[in-house]
């Protein structure tokens, strides 16, 4: 498939313009090859051949690309939010909820799909944050009873209904997960495959999720950072390979871990000064610098600018944009950043491309995004209302600022507070409701029915007296 038509897997509609509120994504009446009609909203594609509408009511379809008329298909090409890199999303998502259960008297955890369906039936008492952890979206951490690994069907992988490791991480960008055992100066590390065996028979002292083929491990207890009652460093962290082979070490620093190939680590003992490295522990960029983030669609947020992989500035050094911290991980090849001076006229924060640092679109000053851009879209908060909706990549309000609170979307599916935070519940990129929690129904007295004291004629409504 065209690339320019996967670089549009999720956008709103309306062209981009710059004003001083959010674009609403537009109807528009779709034709397919059989001359049948819909009027919708075009919401993005779902894989490489079919895209998401959203129906005037509020629900989303999914049909082929292939179906539209040439004259849908050349309005979808021909969207700005085409130079921007693709979404990609899971083909089966699962999300983790928590709800009460009448049948069990106490809160249930376990996992949905993108219908709201629940998953499978295991029992699970504990999902570890994140859910379905890993870059490949095929296993997730569990308890249920006991630790281990579950694939996306519900089966156990290892653990779960036997005793697995005390201490077990998802977080890589490959089926490896890592294990901690025992505590204080006999505890250990030690990277497993998805079936519990070890991927490298070493135990270390101390170590981190592999990524870009590469993980950080102390190999003594006095080497793990803050280690023995006199010492104050870091550790000495060194680089292995999915071999266990020992490539560097960077002895009291700090080490960041690799993503897209690439590696922040500082280059003095206070933290103050970084460089960046490949996965070989190879210089490529000296720096220093005085923060390196992660790099998410080729570039990483340096010392609040933009830099690609091969260590070049995206961003002018003393140019209109700054980009701050909390920012940094933004993905969907689209960052928040702010004006470094008030200009009239023009609002404080703004959308740029990740991959390039060209500008996208203006972000108004009623509105207020936190975190950045998941799966194409941003929780933004209007701060008159105090609520909060999404934002899409091009600065259309996507899904209207209606919920108490509201999550980052991943996977396709987001967590949300309805009109009170207690009403919790989960929505897709239409922000179609697909999944709502079912609340512990709380017997109250009515009002004859107040207890009184059984026996006692005089007895009225008067609080007790209770002794000081």
């Amino acid at each position: 498939m065209n690339r320019l038509l996967l670089a549009l897997y999720f956008s709103g509609l309306a062209a981009l313009l710059i004003g001083i509120s959010p674009l609403w994504a537009e109807l528009r009446e779709f034709t397919d090859v059989k001359g049948r009609k819909i009027t919708a909203e075009f919401l993005g594609f779902n894989g490489e051949s079919m895209v998401n509408l959203r129906m005037d009511g509020g629900k989303m379809v999914t049909v082929a690309l292939a179906r539209l008329s040439s004259d849908d298909q050349k309005y979808i090409t021909e969207h700005p939010a085409a130079k921007l890199s693709p979404v990609s999303l899971p083909e089966t998502p699962l999300i983790a909820v928590t709800e009460w259960s009448e049948k069990l008297q106490r809160d249930e955890s376990y996992f949905i799909n993108k219908n709201g369906q629940r998953a499978f039936r295991r029992p699970i008492r504990k999902i570890q944050e994140g859910g379905f952890a890993t870059g490949l979206w095929q296993f997730a951490v569990v308890e249920g009873p006991y630790l281990g690994l579950l694939d996306s069907e519900g089966m156990a992988l290892f653990g779960v209904s036997r005793s697995g490791p005390p201490e077990l991480t998802a977080g890589s960008d490959a089926p490896i997960f890592l294990a901690r055992y025992g505590t204080g100066e006999d505890a250990y590390v030690q990277y497993l495959r998805k079936d519990g065996k070890p991927l490298i028979a070493t135990r270390f002292s101390a170590g981190r999720p592999f990524n870009s083929e590469r993980a950080w491990v102390n190999l003594e207890p006095g080497d793990r950072p803050g280690a023995g009652s006199q010492r104050q460093g870091n550790g000495t962290w060194t680089l292995i390979d999915y071999q266990g082979n020992l490539l560097h070490a960077f002895e009291d620093l700090v080490v960041n871990d690799f993503s897209e190939g690439r590696a922040g680590v500082a280059l003095d003992i206070r933290s103050s000064e970084w460089a960046i490295i490949d996965t070989d522990a190879e210089v490529i960029a000296e720096g220093p610098f005085r923060r390196v983030g992660r790099f998410i669609n080729g570039a990483a947020v340096v010392d609040g600018r933009l830099m690609d992989r091969n260590g070049e500035w995206l961003m002018e050094e003393k140019g209109e944009w700054q980009i701050e911290r909390k920012y940094e991980n933004s993905e969907s090849d689209a960052i928040v950043a702010r004006r470094t001076t008030r200009v009239p006229g023009k609002p404080r924060f703004g959308i740029l491309q990740r991959s390039t640092g060209e500008f996208i679109a203006d972000i108004p000053d009623d509105y207020y995004v936190d975190r950045g851009f998941f799966d194409g879209l941003a929780v933004v908060r209007d701060l008159k209302t105090q609520n909060f909706g999404y934002l899409s990549r091009t600065g259309e309000l996507i899904i209207p600022t209606q919920f108490s609170r509201a999550a980052p979307f991943k996977g396709g599916l987001a967590h949300v507070s309805l009109e009170q935070l207690y009403e919790r519940a989960v929505v897709n990129l239409a922000g179609e409701i697909v999944w709502k929690a079912r609340l512990q129904e709380l017997a109250i007295p009515e009002e004859d029915e107040a207890p009184s004291k059984k026996g006692d004629p005089e007895a009225t409504d008067k609080p007790e007296e209770v002794d000081p």
